[in-house]
């Protein structure tokens, strides 16, 4: 199976491209700058950015015959007012998906995002809406929207606190997150 991965740069980006290889997945990922990403057997490198509709089309082409079958997204939106980073890359992703007949899209997100927001420490939420942080949920609420609304079939990860620790057995739990401890995070190696 090949996965598209978008932000496959980022320290999350990274681990999530390592452990899909060591599981025997291929990889296509798009980034910025492809000198920031080793080369490695069963990785496609593509630069660009998913903010540019042509860039992902290449992305999807970019191992003949073998386009993705699913999207894993591990962006970082920016904490800057009216950002849609996240918000623009997922429809372009999502009419890419939709032209390729992929269907199924796994993206990062946050816990205090949609549903998840009530259950969030008191100071998240102050954080959150005081603060230039809110940006980045306002984007990421705006993906929450966009997915909910596609034809596609997708994961919100909500991440509390990504941690390099090692492994541990994931934990799933509603949209809302209830039921998270507030030291909760996700280590650099997973089980399950």
């Amino acid at each position: 199976m090949r996965v598209l991965v978008i932000g496959g740069s980022g320290q999350t980006g990274r681990l999530v491209i390592d452990e899909a290889l060591q599981r025997g997945h291929k990889i296509t990922a798009l980034i910025r700058d492809p000198s920031t990403l080793l080369a490695k057997e069963g990785l496609a490198i593509v630069k660009g950015t998913p903010l540019e509709p042509s860039n992902i089309e290449s992305a999807f082409n970019a191992v003949q015959d073998d386009i993705p079958t699913a999207v894993i997204v591990t962006l970082a939106s920016p904490q800057i007012k009216g950002t849609r980073v996240m918000t623009n890359a997922h429809e372009n992703l999502i009419t890419a998906m939709e032209r390729h007949g992929v269907s199924k899209i796994a993206t990062l997100s946050s816990f205090g995002v949609g549903s998840s927001f009530p259950n969030i420490t008191v100071i998240m939420r102050f954080a959150i809406s005081r603060t230039s942080f809110g940006h980045l949920f306002e984007d990421h609420n705006q993906v929450d929207e966009t997915l909910k609304k596609s034809r596609v079939n997708f994961v919100l990860f909500r991440a509390a606190r990504l941690t390099l620790a090692g492994k541990a057995p994931v934990q799933f739990l509603g949209d809302d997150g209830k039921g998270l401890g507030v030291f909760a995070g996700l280590g650099g190696d997973l089980e399950g």
